[in-house]
């Protein structure tokens, strides 16, 4: 009977979850991997959802931000640093950060709210904002939207609802490490995600976004124009879920500028604008050591790992989604650079097949790109579009490449910035 209910309890525990949360682990193991040492073992911050009249009483059924950065900042190794990127989550700014040597860290982690999923749609944004108010009331120094996609429900409650919890001001835990860990006149690099979307503004550090670009639909295929008058909550031109809020940007300028610490900011509108000058970024810099840097591997969603990108002198293109449109920059990405030798797909798939999903032929025709090896991963091929496939699957195909030894010496964040502005200065990336 006690196993039966300490079963029940942990269906209601939740822990930090999304992108961010993965990048931040990848970081850490890819730096513990280069450095030689043993990965940090942390414990993940778990706490019970608010429930009943006692769960304000409880302080372990709230949320506490503080814990989770701490958390965050655990899975580094120890040691000093010579920088840090910090931001919107991305694949290809986690590239970056493991060609500078330095950590990557987000600026915004994601809760799972699998109620508001399994619930009606019309109550999603009350219910949002119920679960918000839990999560302000305890941490001040956030915000939360509540972001709810009816597109996925029935098939993925943690695509269909989920709650970005952004901090508004440095989190102690990043603070000790910009003081304590980072090396003097080392720079900070914010990545910063400036695409829009709509979302309807609730009370203060709220707001709730119906959609996702998860679907490749835009914000106002999720609004019926026709009925737009008659409703009383109206969307607003917003930021999107993953960008930076300003008033992390503003304190964290200013702490680090207290410590002499130069911030430059890095600002995209699209992802694959960020992937595709990344790309190049690395091919320059194996070029430089005397490598080919003809070898690409296309990663997609949670299918990354930036160490054995390093440690088989890859270079890494990052789709966010699955979609046709993301294929279609890669593509014109590809037309327009050197021929590779050598390229190797890993398609995530979506688990359901939506018009705006990229046929598995689509994928196959960025393979064929490569001159001499052109390959889409077998078990991603088989599992596309409808199954899964873990995230370490990345992991255990990448590690099958040959080491490219000696390993390269770390880029330095000014030359790294230059060559960005000088790639995507006409594609809507701006660096700061």
């Amino acid at each position: 009977m006690r196993r039966r209910s300490e079963a029940a309890r942990d269906v209601d525990l939740q822990w930090p979850t999304g992108l961010g949360t993965a990048l931040a682990i990848a970081s850490g193991r890819a730096l513990s991997y280069r450095r030689g040492v043993p990965r940090p073992v942390v414990a993940a911050p778990r706490w019970s959802t608010a429930r009943g009249r006692h769960a304000r009483r409880d302080p372990g059924t709230t949320l506490d931000a503080g814990v989770v950065a701490r958390w965050l900042v655990g899975q580094l190794p120890p040691g000093r640093y010579n920088g840090l990127v910090v931001g919107s989550p991305h694949g290809a700014g986690l590239h970056l950060a493991a060609a500078l040597g330095v950590p990557w860290l987000p600026a915004a982690f994601e809760l799972p709210t699998s109620d508001i999923a399994a619930g009606e749609s019309s109550g999603a944004a009350a219910a949002g904002e119920r679960h918000a108010r839990v999560v302000l009331d305890a941490n001040p120094d956030v915000t939360v939207r509540q972001v709810y996609d009816p597109v996925w429900r029935g098939w993925n409650a943690a695509a269909t609802a989920y709650a970005a919890v952004r901090w508004r001001r440095l989190p102690e835990a990043y603070r000790d490490l910009i003081a304590d860990r980072l090396r003097p006149g080392a720079p900070i690099v914010v990545t910063r995600d400036v695409s829009r979307w709509l979302t309807v503004p609730g009370p203060e550090g709220y707001s709730f976004q119906l959609g996702s670009r998860s679907t490749g639909l835009a914000a106002s295929d999720y609004y019926d124009r026709r009925t737009a008058p008659l409703q009383s909550d109206l969307p607003e031109d917003s930021d999107g879920e993953r960008s930076v809020d300003r008033g992390f940007v503003e304190d964290l300028r200013r702490y680090a500028s207290a410590h002499g610490h130069p911030v430059r900011q890095i600002l995209y509108r699209h992802p694959d604008v960020l992937s595709g000058s990344v790309a190049d970024l690395y091919r320059d810099w194996l070029r430089a050591g005397a490598r080919t840097g003809n070898r690409l591997v296309v990663e997609c969603g949670r299918l990354f790992d930036p160490w054995h990108v390093v440690r088989a002198g890859l270079v890494p293109y990052w789709c966010e989604h699955p979609l046709r449109s993301a294929v279609r920059a890669v593509s014109w990405w590809l037309a327009g650079s050197e021929p590779f030798t050598s390229v190797d797909v890993l398609p995530e798939p979506p688990g359901v097949p939506l018009p705006t999903t990229a046929p598995l032929a689509e994928w196959e025709a960025v393979a064929a790109f490569g001159t001499r090896h052109a390959l889409v991963d077998g078990r991603c091929a088989r599992a596309y579009p409808s199954g899964s496939v873990p995230a370490h699957h990345a992991t255990q195909v990448l590690r099958g490449h040959p080491h490219d030894l000696p390993y390269l010496a770390f880029l330095e964040a000014d030359a790294a910035l230059a060559g960005l502005a000088q790639r995507g200065q006409s594609d809507g990336l701006l660096v700061l």
